[in-house]
């Protein structure tokens, strides 16, 4: 009797544990702003705007898709652990100035309930950007 409280016990706490990345999976709608520092002097990058899509790769893992609005889509994977999500390197451009610049995007953010903040880092030979991603479930 003891040992079948105990198999039930634990097949309830394994039945209550959920899918942290399955939870997180879905469509948002994303805003991402924020500014860098040219020639000694503060400027905000232009304000961007889209749709993402982040699909379950594995309990820890998700591949999240950027499609931003009048532009480029990108994609790039990230770990998901408890409320926390980091983003892999990934490749885009950015345009300020009239210039559009490659630079290497990476992040660490938090996860709240339909909501999802990153705080997002742009780097290149050109600029340096400490930006935020804002992301809300559909």
């Amino acid at each position: 009797m003891k040992k079948s409280l105990i198999i039930l016990f634990a097949l309830m706490a394994l039945a209550s544990c959920k899918d942290q990345v399955a939870q997180v999976s879905g469509s948002y709608s994303y805003k991402i702003s924020g500014t860098t520092v040219i020639a000694n002097e503060t400027v905000a990058l232009p304000d961007e705007i889209g749709a993402l899509d982040i699909i379950r790769l594995d309990s820890v893992s998700a591949l999240l898709t950027f499609n931003a609005l009048s532009g480029p889509a990108y994609t790039t994977t990230a770990t998901i652990e408890g409320k926390e999500i980091t983003l892999e390197e990934y490749e885009r451009t950015v345009t300020y100035s009239a210039l559009t610049v490659p630079v290497r995007a990476s992040g660490d953010g938090t996860i709240y309930d339909g909501t999802i903040v990153i705080d997002l880092h742009y780097a290149s030979n050109n600029l340096d950007a400490d930006l935020v991603l804002l992301c809300k479930k559909n």
